[in-house]
This record gives structure tokens, C-alpha cells and sequence, in this order.
């Protein structure tokens, strides 16, 4: 039988801190089926190695989970690699002789070669609620065959409400600026040929079971909310019933999210005002060849920029520039977009951070050009996962291309994230 479990959040990043949500979804599943649960929250930790020791020295556990965030900050500006930091903490619970299990969105963007670095027992590939427990029931059944389980073949346990705000210190979050989050969905459709989590199966949770969760911690005194998906209009019909249901409850609340250009329509946005949703961050590539595969055009980023003035919603673009063969045509075309249809703020990316098992790993790995436009030469058995990026833009041509408007900023010499930006904090 297992005893227990402990669920670590080993993202120690404050600016701003980041509440691990992931990690509260999975204690309602855990704590649904009777599993002991524990958790070790080490974001604000002076030595996070001492105080996971302690807490294995205290208490007796099966098996210890580890939740990634992020590999790295993904950004080539002072750019953080976040494993060997992790693998230290995996490290020690092995030497405890503990079964250790990784997820997390980190983890699902490179798992065969993230298990490997960190030498861990297991490891769960996205949803991780219904997953986890399947794991640990093979485990008691001595049929732990696998490494790796696939929770996408599983998705999120919609018929739970997660009651939240009760393990980890809210208060120390916000009052860095941290944020309360929360789901309406897991997976994304687009098919952005840079990222991990493109064309990966979607699972919409439970609407009024998100509402009440939403209300438990409004209730609780927290009402600044920024949504956890990948992006909230990944369907149009379900997130105009969310919103629908969301204005009906009357909770007073006010929320940012992210979204993609394409679906939408006017009650879409007439909706968002009306739940107080006042900030969106919309997702744009340059390269119209991208904008092609996720079904918009610059028609559509006019269109949302209207509705955006109309609804008197701050938009923030976060927009990436010179995939592989762009031309700088395509560059200045959307600058001097944004600068005639002008949005709070364009933070733009030039470097691309590339991930194994993306199109744009493949297309690198097969063209000697485009690697002799990267951060660091490609090893002889490169698995990516020691931060790498493509660029052949330069920073200075981008600031010329500016031309001195400080609508624009680069992404990564700023910190901080878009809700944080004085110039798109709501009064």
C-alpha cells in the first residue's frame, strides 16, 4: 500500500512568483481517492536542497513528485536554464531510496531526455490529475512497465471542484505580484512549428465546476485572476458559454488571459468586458506562413484591436519575428501594422528557443545555413535540451525599425510579465 506521497514546487522565480496550480489540481484528485498527501512549496526557500532534506528527515513518503514549470526561461536575454537546479532536488530524494515522479508543463516539452537528465523514477506527459493515480495503482500492482505516462490519453478529471487557496501561501504571492490562476482547458490546436505544445489533444473541464472554483477563492479574498491556458479561445462555442456562465454568477472579480487571433467574434469580446476581463495578451508570428497554419491574417488582428477599443480591453501583443527564411519584408510589415492599428504594448522576439521534436528542431537539424545562425553549436547527439536559440535578425536592426515609438519593447530586456507593465496595469 502507499503511505504517502509529497508534491514538490521546485520553481523558485519571483518576478513575479507563480502559485503552482498544477500542483493543487493534482492534491483534489489525490485527496479524492484517499492517497496522504503532502506538499513542499520551495519558491521562496533561501536553500531549497536543506529544506527538502528536513522535510524527508520528518516524514515518512513513497514516492516524491516534482512538478517543472519551464525548462528554462525560453528567453535569449538573461536566460535561465532551471533543470540542473531541479535535478539536485531529485538527487536527494533519491538518495532517501524514494520513487521520484516529474511532470509538469516542463517536463512535457522534452520527457524522454528530461527523465533521463534528472535520473528519475517516472514521469507524466501532460494532464497529470487521472494520470498520476493510474501510475501509482500500477505501482501497487507491481505492473510499472512504462517510464512515462501519456496523460493526454487521459486528460483532467472534469468532474472534480478544486477547492484551492488552503496548502500554499497566497498572501506571499500576491504581495510580490504573484497572480491566482486558473483552467478552463488543457491543450492547444494551433500549429505554431515552434512550440511543445502545439496540435496536442485539448479537454475542456467542467464549466460550473470552475465557477465554483473561482467563487471559493473569491470567497477567500483573492479576485485578480490570469488564465492558465495554453489559449482560452482554443474553441469559440465553449468559451463563449464560459463567459456567459462566468457574467451570470455575479462574482466580482477582475482577469487577463491569453488568446490567439482566430476564433473570435464581437460577443466573444462583449462578454470578456462584461465578466471583467480587462487585459488580453494575444499571441502573433510575422511570418504569414505561420499566421496561414493558425487560420488568420492581419484582417483579423484589426478586427481584434477594434473590438478591443470598443469593449475597453487592454491588449498587449507578444509577437515573434524571423522564423527560418522570413524575410525582413515581413518584419517591417507587421511594425508598421502595430504602429497605424496600436495596441497597450508589442513585446517582440527575434531569438527562437528551439525544443526537440518541434518542425523548427527539424528544420535546423537538417539545414548547416540556418546553424550557423545559432546561440551555440549543435553536439554531435544534440538533444536540445540545454538552451539553444535561432536568430539571424539583430537587435539594433529591430530598434532602427522602431524608429524611437516606445510602443515597442523586445522581449526580455523588460522584466516582469505583461499584467505587471505599467503602461497595461489596470488603475
Amino acid at each position: 500500500m502507499i503511505s504517502k506521497i509529497l508534491l514538490v514546487n521546485p520553481n523558485t522565480v519571483k518576478n513575479p512568483p507563480v502559485i503552482p496550480i498544477g500542483l493543487e489540481y493534482l492534491l483534489t484528485a489525490l485527496e479524492k481517492e484517499k492517497v496522504q498527501v503532502d506538499v513542499l512549496d520551495l519558491c521562496f526557500a533561501t536553500n531549497p536542497s536543506e529544506e527538502l532534506n528536513r522535510k524527508l528527515e520528518q516524514n515518512s513518503y513513497d514516492f516524491v513528485g516534482f512538478s517543472i514549470r519551464n525548462v528554462d526561461s525560453t528567453l535569449f536575454f538573461n536566460n535561465e536554464f532551471y533543470l540542473p537546479a531541479i535535478k539536485e532536488l531529485v538527487k536527494c530524494a533519491r538518495e532517501f531510496g524514494l520513487k521520484t515522479i516529474i511532470g509538469g508543463s516542463g517536463f512535457s516539452a522534452m520527457p524522454e531526455e528530461i527523465l533521463d537528465y534528472m535520473g528519475a523514477d517516472y514521469g507524466i506527459i501532460g494532464p497529470g490529475e487521472i494520470a498520476l493515480l493510474k501510475l501509482l495503482n500500477m505501482w501497487q500492482n507491481n505492473a510499472t512497465e512504462e517510464k512515462i505516462i501519456d496523460g493526454w490519453q487521459y486528460g483532467p478529471d472534469s468532474n472534480l471542484v478544486h477547492i484551492r487557496g488552503n496548502l500554499f501561501d497566497y498572501p506571499r504571492y500576491l504581495s510580490l505580484e504573484g497572480i491566482t490562476g486558473f483552467e478552463t482547458q488543457k491543450g492547444c490546436t494551433n500549429e505554431c512549428p515552434y512550440c511543445v505544445e502545439a496540435k496536442t489533444s485539448v479537454w475542456f473541464k467542467n464549466i460550473p465546476n470552475i465557477i465554483k472554483e473561482i467563487q471559493n477563492l473569491v470567497d477567500m479574498g483573492y479576485n485578480h485572476f490570469h488564465t492558465c491556458d495554453c489559449e482560452f479561445n482554443i474553441n469559440l462555442k465553449y468559451s463563449i458559454e464560459f463567459l456567459r456562465q462566468l457574467v451570470e454568477s455575479k462574482i466580482p472579480l477582475k482577469w487577463t488571459l491569453y488568446m490567439k487571433p482566430y476564433p473570435y467574434n464581437e460577443e466573444f469580446f462583449r462578454l470578456l468586458s462584461e465578466s471583467n476581463a480587462y487585459l488580453i495578451t494575444l499571441t502573433v508570428d510575422s511570418d504569414e506562413r505561420t499566421q496561414s497554419l493558425n487560420n488568420y491574417s492581419y484582417d483579423d488582428l484589426a478586427k481584434i484591436i477594434d473590438y478591443c477599443n470598443k469593449y475597453n480591453i487592454k491588449l498587449v501583443i507578444d509577437a515573434l519575428t524571423g522564423y527560418p527564411y522570413e524575410l525582413l519584408e515581413s518584419t517591417i510589415k507587421m511594425i508598421e501594422f502595430f504602429k497605424e492599428n496600436r495596441p497597450s504594448s508589442v513585446g517582440i522576439g527575434f531569438y527562437f528557443r528551439i525544443f526537440k521534436n518541434t518542425e523548427l528542431s527539424k528544420l535546423i537539424s537538417s539545414d548547416k545555413n540556418l546553424q550557423m545562425r545559432l546561440s551555440r553549436s549543435l553536439a554531435q547527439n544534440e538533444n536540445f535540451l540545454e538552451p539553444i536559440f535561432y536568430h539571424h535578425l539583430e537587435q539594433n536592426q529591430l530598434k532602427s525599425l522602431f524608429a524611437g515609438d516606445d510602443l515597442f519593447k523586445i522581449a526580455g530586456l523588460t522584466e516582469g510579465v505583461n499584467y505587471q507593465l505599467d503602461d497595461v496595469k489596470d488603475e
